[in-house]
């Protein structure tokens, strides 16, 4: 099957992978014109990746958005959104268990630039930054799991608000929520009523600005 070809704004992407960290130009066109790679793409509300089928590879995502959740239905826990520029499955490599942790939907049309497990690991073997690069990437994920974790053993609604908000803003800490209040309270695990005293409660703390959908995060950059 021919390579599909890669766009400039794909490029850009790419080598802003942390994978390429400190490779020369030509080293990352070489593990661009591996034929191992593959390009997927994904429609609106099709599965990813899910508890039972998914790739022992790590996925980029070239463009789109990506919903993370856990525990299925009716009230799964939604984790974080992947969009351009995220890399996912981590979870699955050099890892010897049967399932995925978690299920990922595509909520656009969405393009995944896959790296297979025995590409990087070739490539690992070949130059020792690529592991040092991806060693440096699993630790952030410890790092943002354990708080995560922290979160939810908390149990402050406000707290997991304050989270998911975070976590979605931009680098101007705006946020337009793109579901109702009730769709987001199921998402976070939470009441409506819960939701909305936790929207009270930080407003009051001048912790965010909420308009309508549109959220503005003070204080926390």
């Amino acid at each position: 099957m021919p390579t599909p070809k890669i766009t400039s704004p794909d490029r850009k992407t790419i080598k802003g992978c942390f994978l390429f960290n400190g490779l020369s130009p030509a080293q990352m066109e070489t593990i661009l014109n591996d034929r191992r790679l593959r390009y997927e793409t994904y429609e609106r509300g099709q599965l990813i990746y899910d508890p039972h089928r998914f790739d022992r590879a790590l996925g980029l995502v070239l463009s789109g958005q990506i919903e993370v959740r856990q525990g299925g239905t009716p009230r799964p826990l939604l984790l974080r959104y992947h969009r351009t520029g995220d890399v996912f499955g981590a979870a699955a490599l050099f890892s010897e268990t049967p399932h995925y942790a978690s299920e990922l939907e595509a909520l656009i049309k969405t393009r995944v630039l896959f790296f297979p497990q025995e590409v990087l690991t070739e490539y690992m073997t070949k130059d020792f930054r690529i592991a040092e690069n991806y060693l440096s990437f699993l630790t952030g994920r410890i790092q943002f799991l354990t708080a995560r974790l922290s979160t939810l053993l908390a149990g402050s609604a406000e707290a997991q608000l304050m989270e998911f908000l975070t976590e979605q803003a931009d680098e101007n800490g705006l946020v337009i929520l793109d579901t109702g209040i009730s769709s987001l309270a199921r998402r976070l695990g939470i009441s409506r009523a819960s939701l909305y005293r936790a929207f009270t409660s930080l407003e009051n703390q001048s912790m965010l600005k909420k308009t309508n959908r549109t959220i503005e995060l003070q204080n926390v950059r």
